[in-house]
């Protein structure tokens, strides 16, 4: 970042000429500052400052403790001298002809290939600079002013080249007395990775067999996102990802592993990397962001999601990665990361990841990994750590957490799960609009322009949340609740499609972005009728429903007053009064079969469970519930909602024996979820199909608790056009009701009443080839009003 000749000093207006002439010999730097030049260089000071000497370090030892290192140890590069050296206790103050005053202090730690300082106490009041250089002026940073001030009133600054540092504090006379500066650690660097340029020790230190991301053009934005981090109080240093949130606000989240033990004052390197695939060549460590504040962490899934104290300045060229929150193995997968501290690296595997626990081989294990057997073509070291993986579809799936891989051992790595890490808090901060989706795309924020505009309903005119707003071959972002969006592209011409289900797809072609344009596209979309073909909420008993166990096994399926979502009855598997569920339960709760779905269907139910869960493997169940679909007739087969189960059946217990349970292995609902939560299941693949569901219980031979409700089931599907049918006559003999209507072109109908005019289609009365069809008992004292709905033929 250029220097500018506006950030003098405030009061030294007679040496901005002299400033403008100096600044051209500085080196650029880009940790977040104001720029500017130390005052000490345009007043005639002494040239003595008072020193503080850091301890002699015997690199060699610590670089032989480092060969021993695991990957799941994050990486050293120096070692940490704890001290307390603040504006009172250390340095020398000089008053200025203008009134304010001066304070230096050097640091020394001989033969460190640099030194960086962490702060326990860092306040600039306003107008105040603060600046840290080396000898001679050779490498400066700063100014640091009030816009770096944190909440929780500490810092960290970037290493500075050489084994001497000199700070320097220049405060005015009308702020006099109220800064405050405190250095609580100095890190003495052994290796050179932040030195000068020659012979740097990270740098072309990695394996040989790895690749620089600038030979591969596919994932050029993924690479802007993925950052080098001086971590466990700025000694240590991991791999991590600028990563996306639901808003494509730009908020400046990282993720990294939780082992890399990240601290408030953590620096985030940008753009370390090589400009050229061959030679190899040193990038820039000047592109950094200083302080961070954990959002969320996990060991279980290895996660820690920090949000900079900063935004990322747009200089950086900054890419916030996408993410997959979908517990569901990528056919291949990518990694971009920093081996060895080294500038930045791809690796590819080209075969599926399984799911395991951390360093087992097993599948599934505790299903809290991702596992990658083996590397294609490069591989990951320490200081991968917290790197993220991507799946095909360029987004974050886990993020590593060690291993075996190097370029001399072709075994296995593992990252922990996103999608864990989604179940057990991240997504409070990366889908802050509680959209529920499972997938994002990345976010660019230097694209060229910007389509924005409100989506509303073409009826009632009001704003239409969750329309999925997609660039054909570019981004895509959601509405709002308000139905706003904003969806920044690149230079170009561009169609725009808007879908959500349960509406027509909108499109809008020929959309011109250039630098710096806004083009406003407000869309109408109009409602599809809703065919609801089951609406049960077992009020009324449970027609077609029905229930029972696995040969051997328990069945506490029954219809229950003790809890219900609406209304006083649900389905529960349990005990008849307020006890628990049996041991050795494979109960099913089966629904009656649904014919011919329409198109964009979905499933969605209401449920309610308390069953025992591992205190050991938090992720983990002895007893739980899953939803089981069996089509046209065919073996039921688990089906995952569209937000995922919360749980996974333990595989083994104990000392490794499989567990009594009847489905070890399966993600399932489990645990404590008192109050009622609502999933559902997309069933878009399935039109035209016939469908049973069937809820399966499962409890092992130990501990038991309340059990599993089922509540207001319903399937409900859009998009399927009404027949204009002619000569539509309704006969009623005694109480049966016979609809017909003259033939047309569709080769089946379904027929639906309600009890409104039109809109909501409640219940679904039959379906026929013919063109006639009666209702048995269908004539009431109610009104009710008949539809003809054409479809594809059962």
């Amino acid at each position: 970042m250029r220097m500018k000749s506006n950030a003098v000093v405030k009061p030294v207006y007679a040496f901005i000429m002299i400033f403008c002439l100096l600044m051209t010999a500085l080196p650029a730097q880009a940790q977040i500052s104001a720029g500017g030049t130390p005052p000490s260089q345009l007043y005639a000071l002494r040239s003595t400052i008072p020193t503080e000497q850091m301890p002699l370090v015997n690199a060699q030892d610590y670089l032989a403790e480092d060969a021993l290192l695991p990957k799941d140890e994050a990486n050293r590069f120096g070692v940490p001298f704890e001290v307390s050296l603040n504006l009172n206790n250390s340095g020398v103050w000089t008053n200025l002809p203008d009134g304010g005053r001066l304070w230096q202090l050097r640091i020394t730690a001989p033969g460190a290939f640099s030194i960086n300082l962490v702060y326990d106490e860092f306040y600039m009041p306003e107008d105040a600079q603060f600046f840290i250089y080396n000898e001679n002026y050779a490498f400066v940073i700063g100014a640091f002013t009030s816009s770096n001030n944190k909440d929780h009133g500490m810092f960290g600054t970037q290493p500075v080249p050489g084994d001497i540092s000199i700070l320097e504090y220049y405060e005015p006379t009308d702020v006099r007395g109220q800064g405050r500066l405190s250095v609580m650690r100095v890190v003495h660097a052994y290796r050179n990775m932040f030195g000068y340029t020659d012979n740097l020790d990270a740098f072309g230190e990695s394996g040989s067999c790895n690749n620089n991301v600038a030979c591969d053009d596919e994932w050029n934005d993924q690479e802007r996102g993925v950052v080098m981090l001086l971590t466990s109080g700025g000694w240590r240093y991991c791999s991590g990802s600028l990563i996306n949130n639901t808003n494509n606000d730009g908020t400046p989240y990282v993720l990294t592993a939780n082992h890399c033990s990240p601290a408030a004052t953590d620096v985030a390197m940008f753009n370390y990397q090589s400009p050229t695939c061959t030679p190899n060549t040193d990038g820039p460590t000047t592109q950094t962001v200083s302080g961070t504040t954990t959002r969320f962490n996990n060991s279980t899934s290895d996660g820690w999601l920090m949000e900079l104290s900063s935004p990322v300045p747009l200089t950086y060229n900054p890419y916030f990665n996408g993410w997959n929150a979908n517990d569901v193995a990528a056919s291949a997968s990518v990694g971009i990361h920093h081996p060895s501290g080294d500038v930045k690296k791809i690796s590819w595997d080209n075969d599926p990841t399984t799911s395991t626990s951390y360093l087992g081989e097993p599948i599934p294990g505790d299903g809290t990994h991702w596992r990658i057997t083996a590397w294609d073509d490069g591989t990951t070291e320490g200081g991968s750590s917290g790197s993220p993986l991507f799946d095909t579809d360029y987004r974050i799936t886990g993020q590593l957490h060690g291993g075996y891989a190097s370029c001399t051992s072709i075994t296995s790595d593992w990252y922990g799960k996103f999608s864990l890490s989604m179940t057990l808090g991240a997504r409070t901060y990366l889908d802050p609009s509680s959209s529920g989706i499972m997938t994002l795309d990345g976010y660019d924020p230097n694209v060229a322009g910007r389509v924005l505009g409100v989506v509303r309903d073409s009826d009632s005119n009001e704003p239409i949340q969750g329309v999925l707003v997609a660039a054909v071959g570019g981004g895509s972002t959601t509405t709002n609740g308000l139905g706003e969006y904003t969806l920044p592209l690149p230079d170009g011409t561009w169609d725009i499609d808007y879908t959500k289900r349960g509406y027509e797809p909108q499109s809008i072609t020929g959309i011109v972005i250039t630098e710096g344009s806004e083009e406003t596209r407000n869309v109408l979309m109009q409602s599809i009728p809703l065919i609801m073909v089951m609406n049960e909420d077992f009020e009324s008993g449970a027609s077609g429903w029905t229930h029972e166990a696995n040969p051997s096994w328990v069945d506490n399926w029954h219809l229950s007053t003790e809890d219900a979502h609406n209304g006083n009855t649900s389905y529960k598997c349990g005990d008849t009064g307020t006890g628990n569920y049996s041991n050795l339960c494979d109960a099913r709760l089966i629904s009656p079969v649904l014919t011919s779905l329409p198109g964009d269907a979905e499933m969605t139910f209401a449920m309610r469970i308390e069953s025992e869960i591992s205190s050991y493997y938090p992720d983990s169940a002895y007893d739980g519930g899953i939803i089981e679909m069996s089509v046209n007739g065919g073996a039921f087969a688990q089906v995952t909602p569209e937000q995922n189960y919360t749980k996974r059946f333990r595989y083994t217990s104990g000392g490794g024996s499989p567990v009594s349970g009847p489905m070890p292995g399966l993600f399932c609902f489990a645990g404590d979820a008192p109050t009622w939560l609502l999933y559902s299941v997309d069933l878009t693949d399935y039109e035209g199909d016939d469908v049973q569901f069937r809820f399966r219980f499962g409890s092992d031979a130990g501990a038991a608790d309340e059990g599993w409700y089922i509540d207001d089931v319903q399937v409900k599907g859009y998009g399927v056009n009404l027949v204009d049918v002619t000569g539509l006559t309704i006969t009623v003999t005694g109480n049966d009701v016979t609809l017909r209507w003259e033939d047309d072109t569709n080769p089946y109908y379904r027929i639906y009443s309600s009890d409104v005019s039109e809109g909501v289609f409640i219940e679904e009365e039959g379906s026929t080839s013919a063109n006639e069809f009666t209702i048995v008992d269908g004539a009431t004292e109610e009104i009710r009003f008949y539809y003809v709905v054409g479809a594809s033929a059962p």
